[in-house]
């Protein structure tokens, strides 16, 4: 059975975007590469670009401010990822995406580095041990993406949306989901 040109198109462009966002590379330099049969270089750009107004939800400002962190990218950068991976669970915008952000502003600010002093919790959704976030998510390369995307599917496995997450992570003292 012959396989249609469509379909390992699809599949190319889907490694292509899949690659570029976990490398943090825009995906139209992936493809560059690709292309041309040259070395996909090693760049700190930003995969994602967004005005600070996507940032917002329930018509107000992300609360916790937009300072700078450690490698792995600004709490708006950490932020932008997330409304796209988010956006995959169908959580990118209103009352799920305003949960989501609330939980990780009280978690970790958003902070890809964040440790829990006393329990050892780590990254932006606080993972307890750290480890099951795997390799990538944990030092020294603490990819804010992998955090994200392990802590939405452990949101997605244990409680089925940020809000109920959220709720969870209130009624507790002190605070865990």
């Amino acid at each position: 059975m012959a396989v249609k040109a469509g379909y390992l198109l699809a599949a190319g462009g889907g490694a292509i975007l899949l690659y570029s966002g976990i490398k943090g590379h825009r995906w139209s330099t992936v493809l560059r590469s690709v292309v041309s049969g040259q070395h996909i270089p090693q760049t700190t750009e930003l995969a994602i670009e967004t005005s600070q107004a996507a940032y917002g939800y329930g018509g107000g400002p992300v609360s916790a401010g937009a300072g700078s962190l450690p490698v792995g990218g600004s709490m708006a950068k950490n932020i932008a990822i997330g409304k796209v991976l988010a956006t995959a669970y169908g959580w990118g915008t209103g009352n799920e995406w305003g949960s989501l952000v609330t939980l990780w502003n009280g978690e970790s600010g958003w902070n890809n580095k964040a440790r829990n002093p006393s329990s050892g919790a780590y990254g932006i959704p606080q993972a307890l041990p750290a480890s099951k976030m795997g390799t990538l998510a944990n030092p020294p390369v603490s990819s804010a993406g992998a955090q994200i995307a392990w802590g939405l599917r452990y949101i997605k496995q244990v409680y089925g949306s940020p809000s109920r997450a959220l709720t969870a992570w209130t009624s507790r003292s002190p605070h865990w989901y």
